[in-house]
């Protein structure tokens, strides 16, 4: 009986654990950064950013509507935490985002965004 009240709180928590999701905007001089833990529907990665969710945009395409959106997208979900801007997370989503991609391609978006004060 013990090992079964133990097991139940730990699966719970393991189940919310899927929906977290952390996201950081660096900060510049027209916004302020900072890092958000959300709740939030696990379609996205678990660490983000908005250069890691605009990589895929065609160089032919302004990214700034792909970046304003993924900001958008990171507010939707329930706030539990905002911190202040943690270059450790977001090096860490530019990571993740570009594994598995081309790195020639990876710089050259990250390149464009970053015209855009991104």
């Amino acid at each position: 009986m013990g090992w079964r009240l133990f097991l139940a709180p730990v699966l719970v928590l393991a189940f919310a654990a899927l929906f977290v999701r952390c996201y950081s905007l660096p900060p510049a001089p027209d916004r302020r950064g900072g890092t958000v833990v959300v709740l939030d529907w696990p379609n996205r990665p678990l660490f983000g950013s908005p250069r890691g969710d605009c990589l895929d945009v065609p160089a032919s395409d302004v990214p700034i509507a792909c970046l304003i959106g993924s900001v958008a997208r990171s507010q939707a979900g329930i706030v539990l935490v905002r911190l202040p801007f943690c270059a450790t997370c977001h090096d860490l989503s530019q990571r993740i985002a570009a594994l598995g991609r081309d790195p020639d391609v990876v710089t050259a978006a990250q390149a464009r965004i970053s015209r855009f004060g991104w």
